[in-house]
Order: structure tokens, then sequence, then C-alpha cells
């Protein structure tokens, strides 16, 4: 699923900027970028992005700039730098001015920003990347939102397939039977032809021809789908439940079923519909895959 947060921390005269991006992706890859890593954040970045995301490809972006707050400079040391120049400047005959950009070049750019990393870093940055993630997360249920009525149509435009092939199914033996009747037509007075044959035969092909169960079972997982679909119950406590992975399982058994309905039919009319139902439930499959 895609989804975007973004926040900002400040630390004196610091300011971090942090974004957060998801795509699609099947499973959950995380990767955390800053112009300087830090092992000890990156890894309760890491844990938290986890504990909060179970799909799609994350990426972590942090970037400092400078902040709102006044910079502090060592002045004293500022001057310490000046002397020195100049003297360097007396001894090696040199006519180049001594400004203050030479001088912040020496005290560096953050002169008077402390350094920080380890858990000082992460105790500063663990309240914008816990709003950057509340954000992701209510995008991403937005979407979410507008996939599970799409899936929900889906799942039901198979339901109704799945009646029309059970409907179908129901004279499939009797068909058999009438193709068997007519084929034997020519040899029903030929010495040897047994009657009682016949009836064992259309026996055993009606009870190969039976996919009631399949049917039943198709419908059962169907309707296991809407419910997933559906959501927590309502007045449940805690928050929703990722639903992907259950989704994933549960398209395979519809899949599997209507596989072997199609191949037990064997009827024309009755394969069309499965392969029709195929077609939705590659869509369903597709779709399923951008939701967590």
């Amino acid at each position: 699923m895609t989804g975007f947060g973004r926040a900002s921390v400040d630390l004196e005269s610091r300011r971090f900027r942090i974004e957060i991006r998801s795509v699609n992706h099947r499973g959950l890859d995380l990767k955390i970028r800053s112009h300087a890593p830090d092992t000890y954040c990156d890894a309760e970045i890491s844990r938290v992005v986890r504990a909060a995301v179970e799909r799609g490809a994350i990426t972590v972006s942090i970037r400092e700039e400078a902040g709102t707050a006044t910079v502090t400079i060592d002045e004293t040391r500022a001057k310490s730098v000046y002397a020195v120049l100049q003297r360097l400047q007396r001894e090696l005959g040199l006519n180049e001015p001594i400004g203050l950009t030479t001088i912040a070049a020496f005290l560096g750019a953050n002169a008077g920003a402390p350094e920080i990393s380890g858990e000082a870093l992460w105790e500063v940055l663990r309240p914008g990347i816990e709003h950057a993630l509340a954000e992701l997360r209510l995008t991403r249920a937005r979407e979410g939102a507008a996939l599970t009525v799409d899936l929900r149509a889906r799942v039901t435009k198979l339901q109704e397939l799945a009646r029309a092939i059970a409907a179908g199914a129901v004279g499939l033996p009797d068909k058999f039977v009438r193709r068997l009747e007519e084929r034997l037509a020519a040899v029903r007075e030929q010495p040897g032809f047994e009657p009682g044959r016949l009836a064992q035969e259309a026996a055993l092909m009606a009870e190969r021809l039976d996919v009631s169960e399949e049917i039943t079972r198709l419908e059962t997982h169907l309707g296991h789908l809407l419910e997933i679909l559906g959501g927590r119950a309502a007045g449940a406590s805690g928050p929703i439940q990722a639903v992907g992975r259950k989704l994933d399982f549960v398209i395979q058994e519809v899949g599997r079923e209507l596989n072997t309905v199609g191949s037990k039919a064997q009827d024309a009319g009755i394969a069309a519909q499965v392969i029709e139902g195929k077609v939705e439930l590659e869509k369903i499959r597709e779709q399923a895959q951008n939701i967590e």
C-alpha cells in the first residue's frame, strides 16, 4: 500500500526533517536513509516501523537542516582562530585577506551545535518518527478503504458465478447418461450388450461429476473473504489487524476449488464460468497484494 508521513523535530540550532514513504510490496522492505547513519537509531527506527507496518517497501528519510533558533558561536574560539591565521599570514608573507568565511570554515558549519548520537539522538528523533508513522498509517488506511470496496464487489461477483456453477452442475449426471445412451444406441441390439453395465458406468460417472463438495467449500471461502474484508466487529477493542496475508491464503484456496470444479465437471458451460471466475480471482489477487 502507498502512503506518506512527514514530521520535524528541533534541537537548538538544528532541525531534523523526517519523511516516511511506502509503496506496494508483498513483504516488508525497509530502507533508512540519513546523511549520518547511527546504528542505535537505525535499530530503533526499524523496531517501531516493523511494529506499525507489516507490508510495503518503506523508506525512512532523515535530513538535517538549519533550525529556527539563534545560532551560538564560541566568540573566544573565533578570536583565537583569527589570531592564529593572522600570525600565519605574517610568517608566510601572504596578502590574502582573512574574512569571516575563512574563520567559519575553521570553526565548522555547526559551531556551538551539540553533537549527539546513539540513545540521545533517538530520544530527539522518536517523536518525529512516531508522528510520521501515524500519518503514514492514516494515508494507507484511506487507500485500504477504497481497495476494500473494489474487492468486496469482485468477491460478490465470484459468489454469483459459484451459484451459477452450482445450478449448472445439478444436471450433469443426466446429461452424461443421455450422451452415453445416444452413443450406445447403435450397439444396443448387439449380442453381449449389458444394460446393467450401462447403469453401473452411469452411476460411477455421476459420482465423478459431482462437484457439490467443491462448490460448498468455494462458497465458504468466498464468505470468509467477505468477513476478512469487513474488518473488526463493531465495538471491538484494539487496533484493526493486518489482513493481507489472510487474504493471500484464502484466495489460494478459492483458486484450488475453481481448478477442481473445472477439471471434474467436464462441461463446456461450466468450464467457461470457471475461466471467468479465475480471471476475477486474479484481479482480486493483484489487489490483495496492496493490502496490509
